[in-house]
């Protein structure tokens, strides 16, 4: 019997940060839960359980070193602030069945890994699927693993969390909806590939009419200034397996959209959201190296940033050399296509209607707007570090209300600090 995943978070090869302030990242892994049957005692699964995620509830609820069960087949998402925890109850399939690794001898087409040669393995899907987990959570992040978007949404009611994040590495449908809904979440894809490439080694991003369902949600700043795009493929070569068969090593490679969604967390934890996620102090990558960097110079970079893809800059250390938000492509640039002032105009609309809400059945009138303006400005001081505060304008007086009307108007004219354009927050609020 093989023995287990240890080798992956091993502290001698496998670098973890630890981070005040975190970002919760989702992640479909996998689908629903579906119970596993095996061909003879201990042997391979003869029918997928439901990936990643369905291999963890089989552990968590099914197997004899859980007792009292961990968790039950019911369960819609899994939460984890540790790859160690996650690790811990995929371990836990060791001496149940030939899931974790597979060979000639034991077969099974259900697992994580399969022994390729003496020396080596390489990864099935499943196999990928943990990759893509334990390369977000290096960076300290919290991770929800769902094999639906039910999960998620019954992981932001029973917690009453939001989501940073959502890493889709497959372009599902279903995902990329939830997120339109969700108007502080950013969603994470990979680049898609050519015709002979692989998925985050092309110029061009996902056909998000298709994905949305709707060709008027991939412009404007709703959900399309929430969509972070991604040319970058990490590679991890010859990576010690020894816990898993003895004299073992793995090479692989996967699109970089977890590592990106690790420079969130890393940059979440510097307090730097609100200007960019790229550059040399917020995105270099950890436990492996970016295979397809490109050079400043290169033309290249004018034809990803027109197709709204982000890009590693070659350096040493190579880090994301771009920042841009979108969900189609275009050759005008703007301040809303910057994933900072994107998630500044986000967190500052909140405020605002916060505060909206709060006045709005209020009598509309002098004070009562002067009340609002003020309130306004004592919101945004924490937000003072993002803006040229000389230019920031607030307005909420007889320009743009009538007295004693049931409706409320407030527009705010901020410039963020790493841009020359300023935008524009209308709020109206009617009783």
């Amino acid at each position: 019997m093989p023995g287990d995943l240890s080798s992956f978070v091993n502290s001698t090869i496998y670098t973890r940060e630890s981070v005040a302030n975190v970002c919760i990242a989702g992640m479909k892994l996998g689908t629903g839960y579906v119970a596993p049957t095996f061909n003879g005692k201990d042997g391979a699964a003869s029918n997928d359980p439901g990936g990643l995620f369905g291999w963890l509830i089989y552990s968590r609820s099914n197997t004899a070193y859980y007792n009292p069960a961990k968790g039950t087949t019911s369960d819609k998402y899994i939460s984890y602030t540790t790859p160690t925890e996650l690790v811990g109850d995929l371990n836990k399939l060791t001496g149940v069945t030939y899931c974790l690794v597979s060979n000639t001898a034991v077969g099974g087409t259900h697992g994580f890994f399969e022994q390729n040669a003496a020396n080596s393995i390489v990864p099935r899907n499943t196999g990928n699927e943990f990759l893509y987990a334990i390369n977000y959570m290096a960076y300290g992040g919290n991770l929800v693993v769902v094999g639906s978007t039910t999960g998620l949404e019954q992981y932001v009611a029973d917690t009453d969390n939001q989501f940073d994040i959502v890493i889709d590495k497959d372009f599902d449908p279903g995902v990329a909806k939830w997120i339109i809904t969700k108007p502080y979440t950013t969603g994470i894809y990979a680049s898609v590939a050519d015709t002979a490439g692989q998925t985050g080694n092309g110029y061009t991003m996902a056909n998000f009419t298709n994905l949305f369902g709707s060709s008027s949600l991939v412009t404007g700043t709703t959900v399309a200034n929430r969509i972070f795009n991604v040319y970058g493929v990490k590679a991890i070569t010859d990576q010690d397996t020894s816990s898993l068969i003895a004299n073992t090593k793995i090479t692989y490679s996967i699109p970089a959209v977890s590592d990106v969604g690790g420079f969130f967390t890393r940059t979440k934890n510097l307090n730097q959201l609100y200007l960019t996620v790229g550059g040399l102090d917020r995105s270099t990558v950890l436990n492996g190296n970016i295979i397809n960097p490109i050079t400043w110079g290169d033309t290249l970079k004018t034809t990803l940033r027109n197709n709204k893809v982000n890009f590693f800059v070659n350096y040493n250390p190579k880090f994301l050399g771009s920042d841009l938000v979108g969900a189609t492509a275009s050759s005008s640039i703007s301040v809303n296509d910057r994933i900072g002032p994107s998630k500044l105009r986000s967190a500052l609309t909140q405020a605002i209607e916060t505060i909206a809400l709060k006045y709005l059945f209020e009598i509309n009138n002098a004070t009562t707007r002067s009340q609002v303006v003020t309130e306004i400005q004592t919101a945004m001081d924490p937000f003072s570090p993002f803006l040229d505060t000389t230019k920031t304008q607030i307005i909420c007086d007889e320009t743009n209300n009538t007295d004693n009307t049931s409706t409320l108007g407030i527009r705010v004219i901020v410039q963020p600090i790493l841009g020359i354009d300023s935008f524009v927050i209308d709020v109206v609020f009617t009783q």
